[in-house]
């Protein structure tokens, strides 16, 4: 039977890449010796760049989804840190 899935944080990833770069192991042979996929240790290689300007945020998260109206996130956050400023309700 096949095993279950799992994801990793963006710290699991960041500590994958560290340890890679320190070793002289190929990638195969260091996917192998973590147990996990090739692919899936190419990909976390290939997406570098995208989990280190994630240090900034969580690094419990799972995936990095950044919304497409990052005005739209600005405003209405500034607006609810107003409103609770305010002691308005908020629903």
């Amino acid at each position: 039977m096949a095993s279950k899935r799992k994801n990793l944080s963006f710290a699991e990833k960041n500590e994958l890449i560290e340890k890679f770069q320190n070793s002289n192991l190929s990638k195969a042979a260091f996917a192998k010796a973590n147990s996990i996929p090739r692919t899936t240790f190419n990909n976390i290689l290939a997406a570098k760049l995208c989990s280190s300007n994630a240090q900034i945020c969580d690094q419990e998260r799972k995936r990095q989804r950044l919304s497409p109206y990052e005005n739209v996130d600005k405003a209405l956050l500034s607006w609810i840190k107003y409103a609770r400023s305010q002691n308005a309700p908020i629903s």
